[in-house]
């Protein structure tokens, strides 16, 4: 069994070279998820292609009363810089699964010309800091260094569970520059702070000269995005 990847229609061979792609799927205190809906609210996107792994959780999500299947998006967004923005409301849920998911997304997006993968996530703890701390990783030190002159974070030490680690492994593996940025995520779910402190590290990491709103704002986009994305 394969991912099936079904794309819009004249958008198989989408070419953007030297674009980005950051990884938004749902895991802890929705960070990842969080940020990318606020970035697609903010910057727009043109969905490229939808990703349906036959290794998705089995349980469903009723909106309305109706069903919504698990999916995850790869949407372009032009400028301010050239991102490619996955957005979704699942993950695979076993190791192999993980592997082949991700896998296909690195296709897809290597295909279209990335040449830089962004990952994002939460980072639980108990005693999560009010400043919500940051953590970045990467296969390559030089990256590491470069993100740590650009953003108050530390180095992390320690696993990351699901597409945010996967995907730079297996990008590093390719010889693909990535990172990682994790934030302190609390029990809240979404943790609207710790989504603002990804969105501030992702528009200092990339320069895309945004001016984040509140955690009020954030919190709106998120529940406006889900809306429009998963209705």
């Amino acid at each position: 069994m394969e991912t099936e990847i079904v794309f819009e229609p004249g958008l198989k061979d989408f070419k953007a070279p030297g674009s980005t792609l950051i990884e938004g799927l749902p895991g802890v205190g929705l960070v990842a998820k969080g940020a990318v809906a606020y970035l697609l609210e903010r910057l727009g996107g043109r969905r490229i292609c939808r990703f349906y792994s036959p290794y998705f959780p089995t349980a469903g999500y009723i909106r309305d009363g109706r069903l919504i299947p698990s999916f995850a998006d790869l949407y372009f967004v032009e400028k301010p810089k050239p991102l490619l923005l996955l957005y979704g409301n699942s993950q695979p849920s076993s190791y192999y699964g993980q592997h082949e998911f991700c896998d296909k997304i690195l296709k897809v997006s290597l295909g279209i010309g990335v040449n830089f993968i962004l990952t994002l996530g939460g980072y639980g703890r108990e005693d999560v800091s009010e400043k919500r701390r940051i953590y970045i990783s990467s296969t390559r030190r030089e990256i590491i260094k470069s993100a740590l002159e650009r953003i108050d974070a530390e180095v992390y030490d320690g696993q990351i569970i699901g597409a945010a680690g996967l995907l730079i492994t297996l990008a590093g593996d390719l010889g693909i520059d990535n990172l990682s940025v994790l934030v302190e995520a609390g029990g809240t779910t979404p943790d609207f702070y710790s989504v603002r402190r990804a969105l501030e590290s992702v528009n200092k990491l990339l320069d895309l000269g945004l001016e984040i709103g509140d955690i009020y704002a954030i919190s709106k986009t998120y529940v406006n995005a889900v809306q429009r994305f998963e209705s």
